[in-house]
């Protein structure tokens, strides 16, 4: 049984899914592109099928494991095409190793989630007064995947009465935006969680310009108290050893973590990661904190093989056009080649260039601790401005391409917050948009050094054997990699220091 399990999730996703796992009514091409999970239902694994002679030997299984440990895994927004279903995989492998498995899942029940989005001001005002559009089918297919599991799921509305929705509603209408926002009692940063779940819902990173402000974030305000209320009642019922949280950030994902660490759980928080068929698990925190502070001899102790390092290389390599990853940000659509790029963009060679790659900026603002800068606009901006005043430099900003390709459709588009303060670009500065299908690492190549507010691909750019140089809290920060701006007066300095650097090693044949 197990072997049949573990099958099915890796051709599943693996992209070579069973044809036996996908509707009848569509073709084998579509079958095999995966656009059929698109429908909204489909991607919900048909455990009885799956199994097929095994299922009644899972049904006793299912039932025995009431005694073992208990683990919690607090899915709650059931209605995610990518997590649920995987949820549904370490319920099973965790049963199977004799673990008392529970569930918990909001049966549209929270007057905020996750899955809320307010791109347009029709959405929001839609969300403010009606609640969550996506509560029918988000409860449906959570419950669909779940249930059939025959394991205890817990549900948000059995844990909560009415006291406990006069209470918060009360609390809430008697709080200011100001008080809501910078909320921190009982060693728990409400104000915090309910800022980055609103901002997310906006697509931003601050709230300028957006007149439902107060209401939205009043809405989640709720839904986190609720959240709590009902956390700390089933931490109080049952004796949980484990608690298993997908992402652990926004609401109601870091209450969970939060009520778990108060209740003497252990927690292990985790997400997709890029590598296909892969996952991030973190022990104790999320794993943006995790890998932000990991200490530098977790990997340098490690033993490196000379087959380990031909498949870091191979990994790197494919990194330039996702041929590794199910989380596709760049591909290899574009063939251009560096000094093409820069003949396309009008890049003056002879003279150094520097790179600054961006992050999403809602997304960059909630995920990373801010350290010389206030915030990633501000630290652009700065950037421009000091460009503008060294036209022997160039400046080469590449914007993120997920500000386009996300499903969190972004409001606060860097091209535009630029424009705002420059509404023409220094002739030494040059742009490429998000929608831009110029290669990243190629447009890099032409680069001395290259700066980074809290990307990923700061890693990936000092493995090309560029200086890079930190201004937010990226993953590489304080790992002896980059130069990491602690000030923005210092940062000038560095630029200008690495920046010989990186000409001294291009110019003496230093391989990239």
């Amino acid at each position: 049984m197990k072997e049949k399990i573990f099958k099915f999730f890796i051709e599943a996703f693996g992209r070579q899914v069973p044809d036996s796992v996908a509707p009848t009514s569509v073709s084998p091409e579509v079958v095999r592109s995966g656009d059929w999970l698109w429908d909204g239902y489909s991607w919900i694994p048909e455990w009885e099928s799956i199994l097929g002679e095994d299922w009644s030997e899972w049904k006793k299984l299912s039932q025995t494991s009431k005694s073992g440990p208990k683990v919690l895994i607090a899915t709650s927004v059931g209605g995610n095409s990518t997590l649920t279903p995987l949820e549904t995989l370490f319920a099973m492998a965790l049963t199977l190793r004799g673990a008392d498995v529970h569930f918990l899942l909001c049966d549209k029940t929270l007057p905020a989630c996750q899955n809320c989005s307010g791109a347009t001001l029709e959405e929001q005002k839609s969300f403010v007064e009606n609640g969550p559009s996506l509560c029918d089918w988000c409860y449906e297919t959570g419950s669909k995947a779940i249930e059939q599991l025959g394991l205890t799921v817990h549900k948000y509305s059995s844990l909560l009465d009415k006291s406990d929705w006069l209470e918060t509603q009360e609390l809430v209408a008697s709080c200011s935006l100001e008080e809501i926002l910078s909320w921190d009692k009982d060693g728990l940063n409400l104000g915090e969680i309910v800022q980055s779940a609103s901002l997310r819902f906006f697509g931003r990173s601050d709230f300028e310009g957006e007149s439902l402000v107060s209401p939205v974030v009043k809405k989640y305000m709720q839904s986190a108290l609720l959240s709590n209320i009902a956390l700390e009642k089933l931490f109080k019922n049952y004796r949980f050893e484990h608690t298993v949280i997908n992402q652990g950030i926004y609401v109601p994902q870091a209450n969970a973590v939060a009520a778990a660490r108060r209740n003497n759980s252990h927690v292990v928080t985790w997400d997709i990661a890029y590598r296909e068929l892969c996952i991030n698990l973190s022990h104790d925190d999320t794993f943006i904190k995790n890998n932000s502070e990991e200490p530098s001899s977790t990997w340098e102790e490690m033993f490196w093989s000379e087959d380990t390092l031909a498949e870091i290389k191979e990994y790197m390599i494919g990194r330039w056009t996702g041929k590794f990853d199910w989380l596709q940000v760049i591909t290899g659509e574009y063939s251009g080649e560096p000094d093409s790029i820069a003949r396309e963009l009008g890049i003056d060679s002879s003279k150094p260039t520097i790179g600054l790659l961006t992050n999403v900026i809602w997304d960059a603002q909630l995920a990373y601790p801010n350290n010389a800068f206030q915030n990633q606009m501000e630290w652009i901006i700065s950037t421009i401005e000091y460009f503008k005043s060294r036209p022997d430099l160039n400046l080469l900003i590449r914007v993120h391409p997920a500000e386009v390709k996300s499903w969190i459709r972004t409001k606060q588009m860097a091209v535009e917050e630029i424009k705002k303060s420059f509404s023409t670009l220094p002739e030494n500065v040059f742009v490429i948009p998000p929608e831009s299908k110029i290669n990243t690492y190629k447009a890099m190549t032409n680069c001395n050094a290259v700066l980074i507010y809290g990307t990923t691909t700061g890693l990936e750019m000092a493995c090309m054997r560029l200086p890079v140089i930190v201004a937010g809290q990226a993953w590489i920060r304080n790992k002896g990699i980059s130069e990491d701006v602690i000030h923005p007066k210092s940062i000038s300095k560095l630029w200008i220091d690495y920046l010989l650097w990186g000409v001294y090693q291009i110019n003496n044949g230093s391989e990239r």
